[in-house]
């Protein structure tokens, strides 16, 4: 896999992960403050960030593969 493949690829997935750790390290080092669980609520959207976009990806895997079945 090309390094232009594997970035587009991951390319998102890795900058919202990367925006993900920070918050989770500012989250983890603001203890006793209010905004600890607010910051723990973007960490966990974060996750499901990164989750959703795997599945999409998945999703769409598949539909494009029915679709040259169907074609053949």
């Amino acid at each position: 896999m090309g390094f232009q493949r594997g970035f587009m690829n991951y390319g998102l997935m890795a900058c919202v992960f990367v925006g993900t750790a920070g918050v989770g390290v500012l989250a983890y080092r603001l203890e006793g403050s209010p905004w600890r669980w607010p910051l723990v609520s973007l960490v966990l959207a974060g996750i499901g960030t990164i989750a959703g976009i795997f599945w999409i990806r998945k999703y769409v895997d598949r539909q494009t593969k029915a679709s040259e079945q169907e074609v053949k």
